[in-house]
């Protein structure tokens, strides 16, 4: 008996050093994981590279208009994938408007662009997440790239982008000279017909 107990102690601490070192091998890969992408918040860019693909997911400057959010996606696969499936995951309160075929033919190291917008309804901070799938016999090769954002209760991104504000600047002085040019044509025409008027209203001498 005692030599079963002494026998299932040994087990015991032996065993410890194994899940010790698994448990350290699945933190160095999370970590490599995680280092694998790079945020430029500068360039409003993303980049997620792996032995697949090369991944630069970049955030266009949103429409003070539609307040839509455009996003493009900059894709180098490192093998040839004849059949690559491209999705766009983005949370239920954003309508996405997809700008590519889902499935397309990529050669290895040349540089293909793919474009979506996605349209918020709801404030809060979100990750839109670009997919690519290389789909081949019997396996499948895939990166992701992930973009964070926070909107405010207009739906605007924060903090805010000055290409943004410069874009609703020129949209508020754009709908001014309109209502003005507007309001001048308003005025002329106004001037011509009272003018008409006036002569027909008046009896002839």
């Amino acid at each position: 008996m005692k030599k079963i107990f002494f026998t299932l102690f040994l087990l015991f601490f032996l065993t410890i050093p194994i899940f010790a070192q698994e448990t350290e091998m699945d933190l160095l890969n999370e970590e490599v994981e995680i280092k694998n992408q790079v945020t430029d918040i500068e360039n409003s860019t993303v980049t997620s590279t792996n032995q697949y693909f090369k991944l630069e997911l970049k955030r266009g400057v949103q429409s003070p208009i539609t307040k839509k959010i455009p996003f493009t996606v900059y894709i180098t696969p490192k093998m040839d994938s004849p059949k690559t499936q491209i999705t766009w995951n983005i949370p239920t309160s954003f309508k996405l408007e997809q700008k590519h075929e889902e499935y397309v033919s990529l050669k290895k190291d040349q540089t293909y662009s793919f474009s979506a917008s996605a349209k918020p309804e709801q404030k809060g901070t979100y990750d839109i997440t670009v997919n690519v799938i290389s789909w081949q016999y019997n396996t499948n090769k895939s990166n992701s790239a992930y973009y964070n954002i926070t909107l405010d209760k207009s739906l605007v991104i924060q903090p805010l982008d000055p290409k943004y504000t410069l874009l609703l600047l020129l949209f508020v002085f754009g709908v001014l000279v309109a209502s003005g040019a507007l309001i001048f044509v308003l005025i002329k025409s106004l001037k011509i017909i009272i003018k008409k008027v006036k002569v027909w209203i008046t009896p002839p001498v």
